[in-house]
């Protein structure tokens, strides 16, 4: 076994070793005599060739950024990428469309379900509960958008060193001897490298090498460094936090960028992650379509133009690939919802703070968990599951819900292969779909529902955004007129939403986390030698496909996991140099359910994009038709 990672001379014969490493999880036994079956990326990951070595891979992350909004007046630089290389016209964002459920997938390449991130705040008291030493903090739901947290939640008393289904691509490369460098916002970019704080002489608590890195972001900066000095403090005023992204900026340009030449020079590959707070933040806290939000946009592009000058300045042009891309888009709020209270008033929950029945609210979705104390038998648990659709189902304010199981299929031996595809998606709870169908489903994490908010796509916010427009929010007491907190609107936007977002969000403020086609279309484009020029990839793609092509351009081994977890994306081969494209057949899928409540039929309908054996989860739309009357 090789021990030395730095060494360039050292470099094929890891990456040899680290593909036979892999094969307890990703090899197929195939008869008798058990023949051994390589995936195509490991093969290629063992039979690199020498010219390859020392490519370097920028993913710059502009959180929350819409593909709409790239404009040549806007954000020049990105428009420039995006049309003298390739521009994904057909990117998605993984569902719940939030922050940290696509910096799981990103970073990993696997489905939330298989990384076991499903939102943004989760409830892990159940799962928990045999720790010796548990946070008080996890007997509430938690928001994970915070290094301390995540790093407690990958300890010893809790997952220890599995917060994840599986390694990152980032820490993959760094086993192979590689550079990383990790920087920007706090939360997503723990994602890339869950144990960085462990790092002892060289490797982390599960014993896995990592020498040459660079991780900084809000709370943590490791290796510790005089010489980056200190992030500016947070600010919520006008293009909220634009400093901190100018400051993580400089890193990677003044630190990353040089520190990844040397290694290119040595034959090393490299890895640099910039995560964003913008325009996300500025969206949330403004409106979709302000001066601040504009304003949040031209910054971002300005600390894109800076990476590119730097690629530049430093002569590596010739070997350097920048990933441009957004974990979410964005929608604009109509109407606040609090679904704990909510279920308080109808019966369904005890009281606020009671944990029968517990909701996790993350803004765009909520996640509903049930006491397996309190509803001990599957009976008891499907009865109270259906009275909490029928009633949210009931309202103008609910989109798609997700539960836990797939709905029985009819037993006919002879017929049952001729059941349709939509069929697989349905849940065992009537009205809904099947958290496994959509690739949310993690056994041990996720909750008994994934209730998703209803997006109105073909609506602007025209009459909702500006502090002078009413604002409306429900709860327990029903309907009432609240505060707009959102600022004067400059041009409007398509996409309302509703939201279960909490005091602070009010009606024309911008929110995340649902699957309206506002949010689940999200950015991504890309530029470099690895990269096509002046090429539109029309084929659907995803977050979870950037890691496999991180990997694929790197020649990489597969960031495998325990039992066999690997990335389920795919390669993006058809925006690679060459002939190669993707071979597969696109077909659409519309699966739907239906709930007759009050006197009317409620439809609501998922639009899927399958290609080959990859689902692309376009949108979901929701109907009401009163009985007797015409779709």
């Amino acid at each position: 076994m090789v021990e030395e990672r730095g060494a360039p001379e050292n470099y094929m014969k890891i990456r040899a070793f680290r593909v036979l490493a892999g094969l307890a999880g990703l090899v197929g036994i195939v008869g008798t005599l058990g023949t051994i079956v390589l995936s195509a990326s490991m093969v290629r990951a063992a039979e690199a060739p020498e010219g390859s070595r020392g490519h370097i891979v920028i993913l710059m992350i502009w959180d929350g950024m819409r593909p709409d909004f790239v404009t040549k007046r806007d954000t020049p630089n990105l428009y420039d990428l995006e049309h003298q290389g390739t521009r994904f016209d057909r990117h998605h964002s993984m569902y719940p469309t939030l922050t940290m459920v696509n910096a799981a997938a990103i970073a990993t390449g696997a489905s939330p379900g298989v990384n076991g991130v499903v939102a943004n705040v989760m409830y892990f008291a159940p799962l928990l509960a045999d720790k010796t030493s548990l946070d008080p903090k996890l007997a509430k739901p938690v928001m994970l958008e915070s290094t301390p947290l995540l790093a407690a939640l990958d300890g010893d008393n809790a997952f220890a060193g599995h917060l994840l289904g599986l390694d990152s691509v980032a820490q993959e490369l760094a086993r192979e001897g590689g550079y990383l460098a990790v920087a920007g916002k706090q939360g997503p970019t723990f994602l890339f490298d869950d144990r960085v704080e462990t790092i002892k002489d060289g490797r982390d608590s599960l014993g896995n090498p990592q020498k040459d890195y660079l991780f900084a972001t809000d709370d943590l900066v490791e290796p510790p460094q005089a010489e980056l000095g200190k992030a500016p403090a947070g600010s919520h005023e006008g293009v909220a936090d634009s400093a901190r992204d100018v400051y993580f900026t400089r890193v990677v340009t003044e630190d990353a960028i040089p520190a990844a030449k040397r290694a290119s020079d040595a034959g090393r590959p490299s890895l640099i992650v910039l995560w964003q707070h913008n325009p996300d933040l500025t969206q949330h806290l403004a409106g979709l379509g302000t001066m601040q939000a504009l304003e949040a946009l031209s910054g971002a592009d300005i600390n894109l133009g800076r990476i590119r000058a730097a690629i530049d300045s430093n002569g590596i042009a010739d070997r350097t690939d920048v990933i441009v891309a957004s974990d979410h888009g964005f929608a604009t709020v109509r109407m606040t919802i609090d679904l704990n209270a909510l279920l308080v008033s109808a019966g369904l929950k005890k009281d606020l703070d009671s944990d029968d029945v517990v909701v996790a609210r993350n803004g765009g979705s909520d996640l509903v968990y049930l006491s397996k104390t309190v509803f001990p038998s599957e009976e008891s648990r499907r009865d109270e599951l259906q009275k909490i659709v029928n009633f949210a189902e009931a309202q103008e304010w609910c989109g798609p819900i997700f539960s836990r199981q797939r709905a029985p299929v009819p037993i006919d031996g002879r017929h049952r292969h001729r059941q349709p595809p939509e069929q697989s998606f349905l849940g065992w709870i009537d009205g809904t779909f099947a958290q496994e169908a959509v690739g949310i489903l993690n056994p041990s994490r996720s909750p008994d529902l994934v209730l998703s908010f209803r997006e109105i796509s073909d609506q602007d916010n025209a009459k909702l955004t500006g502090p002078d427009v009413p604002a409306f929010a429900i709860a327990a007491q029903g309907q009432t007129s609240v505060k707009n907190n959102s600022k004067t609107l400059v041009h409007p936007a398509k996409g309302i939403m509703y939201a279960d977002a909490g005091p602070s969000f009010t009606t024309g403020m911008g929110m995340h986390g649902a699957a309206g086609t506002a949010e689940i279309h999200n950015l991504c484009g890309a530029m470099g030698p690895d990269f096509k020029r002046g090429f539109v990839d029309a084929n659907p793609t995803a977050n979870i496909d950037i890691a496999p092509t991180i990997s694929e351009i790197l020649h990489l081994a597969p960031n495998v996991g325990p039992a066999g977890a690997h990335p389920t994306g795919r390669v993006m081969t058809e925006a690679l140099p060459g002939e190669r494209q993707w071979v597969g057949t696109a077909r659409s899928l519309a699966p739907s359910t239906k709930l007759t409540l009050q006197g009317v039929e409620v439809t609501n309908t998922l639009r899927i994009t399958r290609l080959g054996d990859h689902d692309y989860l376009d949108n979901a739309t929701e109907a009401r038709n009163p009985l007797g009357s015409s779709p």
